[in-house]
């Protein structure tokens, strides 16, 4: 049994347990099926560190009902969101921001929200800071990222919607970010990328260190895309270039607890 499959699961059934004390606003019923289960084990931890992904063509002759899955959900997000109001996706970030604060306080592991340049959280475990992290919510694939994404490192094929679709926004924010990232490491502390990704396939927690995310956007000669404005962007400031740290090379839930309580 995978360890990082029984975590998430467990974070999805203290989230749906727990929901009114994680915000009333936004009401959830997250699921994990052997369906998920079956893409989590095939087209991520089979595929962790390959040299070349998968194309889903071929992955939907591995994972039954990937097929039918593509063609539900295909139509829908590929389509244009211009009008996305991102205040509102900011509450809904949020919302999985607390329920990833309150699940991992059962693990002993506190969690305390940080003020710009730092990271977005502090994580502390027997009132010692052992790190940071920035969390991402991730629902939507990108589909077309095998004709958008034309630098393709790590790899020397194409990317493909599920292992390229955690996105970071680049930008001034980055950029301090870095800065302040980059001495908390040289202090001895870990700091992370941390994205919920809850797409139609693959569903988990996945890490990427501020280091691999720095060398990754480094080897990169610019944004990987430049998002068209659309109407939220009037409301609220956005960052609108993008990269694509590669999901394949990231840490599991687990592996990113385990670097924490190493450094307690």
């Amino acid at each position: 049994m995978n360890p990082d499959i029984e975590l998430f699961k467990e974070l999805l059934e203290f989230s749906n347990a727990n929901q009114e004390a994680i915000e009333t606003k936004f009401k959830r019923n997250m699921e994990f099926t052997e369906f998920h289960e079956n893409c989590y084990e095939t087209m991520f931890n089979e595929q962790r560190h390959t040299s070349a992904p998968l194309a889903p063509k071929v992955l939907k002759e591995k994972v039954e009902g990937l097929t039918e899955a593509y063609k539900k959900n295909g139509n829908f997000f590929i389509a244009k969101r211009n009008e996305s109001i991102k205040g509102l996706d900011i509450q809904k970030g949020q919302w999985y921001e607390k329920a990833l604060q309150m699940f991992l306080a059962t693990k002993g592991i506190k969690v305390t929200k940080k003020g710009f340049p730092y990271p977005d959280f502090e994580v502390s475990i027997d009132d010692k800071v052992v790190g940071y992290y920035e969390l991402k919510y991730i629902k939507s694939p990108f589909l077309t990222a095998n004709t958008k994404i034309k630098e393709t490192y790590p790899y020397q094929s194409t990317r493909y919607d599920y292992e390229a679709s955690l996105t970071l926004d680049t930008g001034q924010k980055m950029e301090k970010q870095r800065d302040k990232s980059e001495e908390l490491i040289t202090q001895g502390f870990s700091v992370y990328y941390v994205w919920w990704f809850d797409c139609f396939h693959i569903k988990g927690i996945f890490a990427m260190s501020a280091p691999a995310v720095f060398d990754y956007y480094d080897h990169l000669t610019g944004n990987l895309l430049v998002r068209k404005s659309r109407e939220g962007d009037k409301d609220v400031h956005q960052e609108k270039g993008k990269i694509y740290p590669p999901l394949l090379e990231m840490d599991t839930f687990t592996e990113l607890i385990d670097t924490f309580e190493e450094h307690a």
